[in-house]
């Protein structure tokens, strides 16, 4: 069995485990690091929409600590800029790739003040993280991980936490959490797959290893569940069979920021109305584009909302912001997710194309111009979604945000292509194994109670499972 030992002595006054999590306002709605994704206008438009923890992309610490070209582009310390600023951009998380301790604690020490926790990223599974030696690739290399969570922990003002993902099996998984832990990480986050598990092996997350570490060290610390939650419909689920504090999503916020976390809806609203002007302004104006003919929209429980708007929406965000300029590589990446719909129905492929050649090149045209051309695409799209459905090709409730029993009432279950909704990407995992795995999981997880207690090994505990998706 895996035993928590005692962390080392932290900085003297530091927020650690559950009063950390207090002081954050205990969130249970996550933006993921993504990179190149969740950036500052995109953080902002997922706050709008019922995220209350967001975090950054994934920055390389040695760059951080030594380049200040770099810093200033993936992280605006300029006077101006809303970067780390309550309550536009708060509570946040920080998160850096690293293998040298005195880079990291540099490139933290830039951020302290500006965030409540800064996050080492043992998670990324990608090539460039095996060359880089860092991500998931230092669970191999235990020491390093020791080396850099406990040298935060002792000599960074602000807590020190880790994003992780799990073993092929229970007993190394919660192995490999009792030495984070351990070495001084106050908040873990759970995602529910293996370092192989990527591309076309994505495979399931497994939840069932997230309760397990759930159970292991949430006296201690909170734990986040990452995985396997494309929709609003899998989030209390996830809650509920892991028994974690919060959700963590990445692809359920990209392809539908606007409604995966509904649930959230009335805090979202009341952070917009706290934006500051003119950004509140721009922001609550794109509204004006549903042209709405009947009684409104469900702003409480709409799961579903045009693509055309939620972009639009978006792109008020990266105008308005002062200071910080959104890269135009950002743009591009969330405008193809958002309207992947209505390329998967074979509906305006040429539009995919136009988007790849707007936005000039940088140098070509000035900032403020390659937006403009952003916006003009959106307002082209607008005019053909308009056309299909005057056309009979769509139905003409989808000039509006609709819920999810609007969906299944008046479009039998299928969201309309016009909209924004979640990506169920194809894998080819083996038939059976999401329920194999749980059940491997649970017997595991029950032979260790049995053990403990001095019991006979039973049978192995069945468990219900969902289908799931990658998040």
């Amino acid at each position: 069995m895996a035993e928590l030992a005692e962390q080392p002595k932290g900085l003297a006054g530091k927020l650690e485990g559950h009063a950390l999590w207090d002081s954050m306002g205990r969130p249970k709605y996550v933006v993921a690091p993504m990179v190149d994704q969740s950036e500052l206008a995109w953080r902002v438009l997922s706050r709008a929409h019922g995220a209350n923890l967001c975090y950054t992309p994934m920055f390389h610490a040695a760059l951080f600590a030594s380049t200040d070209r770099y810093q200033q582009e993936m992280f605006d310390l300029s006077p101006n800029s809303l970067e780390g600023v309550a309550p536009y951009d708060r509570p946040l998380v920080v998160q850096f790739c690293a293998n040298d301790k005195d880079q990291f604690l540099a490139a933290a020490r830039k951020v302290e003040g500006k965030c409540d926790a800064v996050d080492l990223n043992l998670g990324c599974p990608q090539g460039i993280a095996k060359r880089g030696r860092y991500g998931a690739f230092l669970m191999e290399e235990w020491n390093i991980i020791r080396d850099l969570i406990s040298h935060l922990h002792r000599n960074l003002a602000t807590p020190i936490i880790a994003k992780m993902r799990v073993y092929p099996t229970l007993a190394k998984t919660l192995h490999y959490v009792s030495h984070v832990y351990s070495s001084g990480a106050q908040l873990l986050t759970i995602h529910g797959r293996t370092r192989d598990m990527k591309g076309q092996q994505t495979g399931l997350a497994s939840w069932a290893k997230i309760r397990e570490v759930v159970k292991l060290v949430s006296p201690k610390v909170p734990v986040l569940a990452n995985g396997g939650c494309p929709s609003a419909e899998e989030v209390q689920p996830c809650l509920d069979q892991t028994g974690a504090y919060a959700v963590m999503s990445a692809e359920g916020n990209l392809y539908n920021p606007f409604g995966l976390f509904r649930d959230n809806a009335a805090e979202g609203q009341a952070y917009v109305e706290q934006l500051p002007e003119p950004m509140r302004s721009a922001f609550k104006a794109c509204e004006d584009e549903l042209d709405l003919t009947g009684a409104g929209w469900d702003r409480d429980n709409a799961a579903y909302a045009p693509a055309t708007f939620v972009a639009s929406e978006y792109l008020a965000i990266v105008r308005t912001l002062p200071s910080t300029k959104t890269a135009t590589s950002a743009i591009k990446a969330h405008l193809y997710k958002l309207f992947r719909p209505v390329w998967a129905a074979g509906r305006h492929l040429e539009m995919r194309e136009k988007l790849g050649r707007a936005g000039g090149g940088a140098g070509v045209l000035e900032y403020a111009e390659r937006v403009a051309q952003y916006q003009a695409w959106i307002d082209d799209f607008r005019e053909l979604i308009k056309a299909d459905r005057q056309a009979g090709l769509l139905p003409p409730d989808t000039n509006r945000p609709l819920t999810h029993p609007e969906v299944q009432t008046l479009f039998n279950g299928v969201v309309p292509y016009s909209h924004c909704q979640p990506y169920l990407r194809v894998t080819n995992p083996t038939e059976g194994r999401e329920e194999h795995e749980l059940k491997k999981v649970d017997g595991e997880a029950k032979r260790k109670r049995e053990a403990e207690e001095g019991l006979v090994i039973g049978a192995v505990a069945s468990f219900s499972p969902r289908l799931r998706a990658p998040c």
